[in-house]
Formats: C-alpha cells, sequence, structure tokens
C-alpha cells in the first residue's frame, strides 16, 4: 500500500484541479454576463508585468441613506463577513445601475457576492481586483470602460474580459504580434 499511496495521492490531486476547472468552464459557459463600470486605475506593477488593477462604480446607495438608521444592519452585514450579499440592479443591456446590499434577500435583482477584505463599503468588489494581460498590451486596456462579469444565479462572479465604452469587445489579445513582441497598427 505504501507504495501505491503516492500514486493516488496524485491522481487525488489531479482529479481536484480538473473538477474545479470543469466547474469554472460550466460557469462561464452557462452564466449571465453582466456588465460593471471601472473607475480609473493604473496598469502596470514592476513585479507582475502588466496587468490593471481595478477599481469599480457599483452605484451603491448613497453613503448617507445606508449609514442612516440602517447603520447597525449595515454593520452587521459588512464587519468580519469576508462576503458580502448584494443584489444589483441592470438596465436593458445588463450594465449596473444600483447594487443594494441584501443580506435579508429582501430586493428583487440579480445576485452578486461581493468582497470584503477590508470590512469597509468603500472597499467592496466583486470576484477579481486585476486583469492580467500579455507584455505590451497595457495601452489597449487602457481604453476599457466596462468589467464584463460572469454570474450564476447564486451571485458567484468570475471576472470574463474588459470592454469599451459601448460594450464592445477591445480585441487587444488580436493586436499583439507575438513572434515579433509588438502591437500590429489594425
Amino acid at each position: 500500500m505504501k507504495k501505491y499511496f503516492s500514486l493516488i495521492l496524485a491522481l487525488a490531486t489531479i482529479l481536484f484541479f480538473a473538477a474545479l476547472v470543469v466547474k469554472n468552464e460550466w460557469h462561464l459557459q452557462h452564466s449571465k454576463s453582466i456588465f460593471i463600470e471601472l473607475k480609473p486605475v493604473d496598469p502596470r506593477s514592476i513585479l507582475q508585468g502588466d496587468y490593471m488593477a481595478l477599481a469599480y462604480e457599483l452605484n451603491l446607495q448613497s453613503l448617507k441613506a445606508l449609514a442612516g438608521s440602517e447603520s447597525k444592519a449595515l454593520d452587521q452585514v459588512i464587519f468580519n463577513h469576508s462576503s458580502v450579499p448584494a443584489k444589483v440592479i441592470l438596465d436593458s443591456q445588463n450594465r449596473v445601475v444600483r447594487t443594494i446590499l441584501d443580506a435579508n434577500n429582501s430586493f428583487t435583482g440579480q445576485n452578486l457576492i461581493l468582497k470584503n477584505p477590508e470590512n469597509r463599503l468603500q472597499a467592496l468588489y466583486p470576484a477579481s481586483r486585476s486583469f492580467l494581460f500579455a507584455e505590451g498590451l497595457a495601452q489597449c486596456y487602457q481604453k476599457a470602460k466596462y468589467a464584463e462579469f460572469k454570474v450564476n444565479p447564486e451571485g458567484e462572479a468570475i471576472l470574463f474580459n474588459l470592454r469599451g465604452e459601448k460594450l464592445q469587445s477591445l480585441n487587444c489579445e488580436k493586436q499583439k504580434s507575438w513572434w515579433e513582441g509588438a502591437i500590429k497598427d489594425l
């Protein structure tokens, strides 16, 4: 049995990661796209190479309304919770118009789980704070105005793509000439 232990452990690890890949691929294929407006950010890191740090315009209810008579409820929803349930109201193009923190599931709208690493209302974000891309495409990705998320009915989101002002694809990857290491002029 001892000589097969390593083999069994390796197979179990491979099966675990294969299951994660299949689960996420299913999520991407069968989930609804929503678009969240981006706030301007710096698209370069010396240590990580080209990437875009993302900040989102979630259009939360006004802070005065949230902190008013519901301040205790707001603290209960945000404080010491790694994720916060929310409902997002979408326009006809699936862009987020408004985000409502909804611990009691009392509002109608698309579910969205927000990450809460800092226990602050202003630090809430969906799924990812950065978008990695190939070296040399920073200029193209600076045109991004929306982040496209694939969201399942439970509100779990996966960052899928960055989009332009009219939700058009930026097609940045197609502009890269990989063998020459330069951007093509289209």
